[in-house]
């Protein structure tokens, strides 16, 4: 194929890429609600779990003098007849917001929307992001289509062989930032803000943001054993020389963890953890690939 064969084809590509993505975005449309249902679900993780060691305390203090005050007596009557309600979701939709007020736990049980369109641009968004998880399989074989004409038998056989991997890795970081790096982290945040001087109010602009660039970011580092092996494969690193350096590697993945994760040490732990874990498995993986090694100077 002639060069401008080449973008003619790329063009073709690309269109009904696009096209997908698009169709999946207007079928998204009528699906807010439940489309910002996902989107808030690991706030309402944290609020649930939250709220649940609210009721345990307020409990424990009510057997105390200090449980014996009025207003202190009304908030243990309310959680008492309605935060078995509120904690499986039959609480009424219409009296969610007075929660805060009436069970004295003080987080907002909703996300906040600063501004008329904050709600719509995060809903735009989320759906973008579905749209591009809903045509992936669309998408990702039109790239695919487009690569694989310029690669050997052999160069395609390895991408088959590792590309479920792959994507099961992405699936695995995602999962676990949305479910738990997530609403862990954030709910450690708000529980180092002092009561009386500093409420929480979050956005939920700021929160899709930090939503997904967590997701996002540990999608990506859930790669690392695919990586590790990939370089040594093509002869940049072996695997003697992955587990001489053990130590540079532990620190920059401590590093990394607090750069990608919110400011405070558990949610850093929360994602060295895993990522030293991925890190092992690594070097499992490049342990079993020792003598497909590329010697420094060898052309294989």
């Amino acid at each position: 194929m002639s060069f401008g064969d080449h973008l003619d084809e790329l063009r073709k590509r690309l269109l009904r890429a696009v096209i997908a993505v698009v169709v999946s975005i207007l079928a998204l449309a009528p699906f807010h609600d439940q489309v910002m249902a996902i989107v808030v679900e690991p706030y309402r993780i944290l609020w649930v779990r939250g709220f649940e060691e609210y009721l345990v305390a307020i409990e424990e203090r009510d057997k105390t003098p200090a449980g014996a005050e009025p207003e202190y007596k009304a908030f243990v009557q309310w959680c008492r007849a309605n935060g078995q309600r509120v904690l499986d979701g039959s609480y009424k939709a219409d009296l969610v917001h007075l929660i805060p007020d009436r069970s004295g736990y003080k987080l907002p049980y909703e996300l906040m929307a600063a501004g008329g369109v904050e709600d719509f641009w995060t809903f735009l968004m989320a759906s973008v992001i579905f749209a591009l998880v809903l045509s992936a399989p669309i998408v990702v074989w039109q790239v695919w289509a487009f690569i694989a004409a310029g690669l050997y038998a052999k160069e395609r056989a390895v991408f088959y062989r590792y590309f479920p991997f792959m994507t099961a890795l992405l699936a695995a970081g995602v999962a676990f930032g949305y479910f738990v790096a997530l609403p862990f982290g954030l709910g450690y945040l708000i529980k180092m803000q002092v009561p009386g001087l500093v409420s929480p109010w979050l956005t939920v602009g700021n929160y899709f943001n930090l939503l997904f660039s967590l997701t996002a970011a540990l999608g990506v580092v859930f790669q690392l054993p695919l990586v590790m092996l990939a370089l040594q494969r093509i002869g940049l690193v072996r695997h003697e020389m992955m587990v001489k350096n053990w130590r540079m590697a532990v620190l920059l993945i401590f590093a990394l963890a607090a750069v990608i994760s919110p400011p405070d040490p558990f949610s850093m732990m929360l994602l060295a953890v895993p990522m030293l874990a991925l890190f092992v498995l690594g070097l499992l993986l490049t342990r079993t690939g020792r003598r497909r090694e590329r010697l420094p100077g060898v052309v294989p």
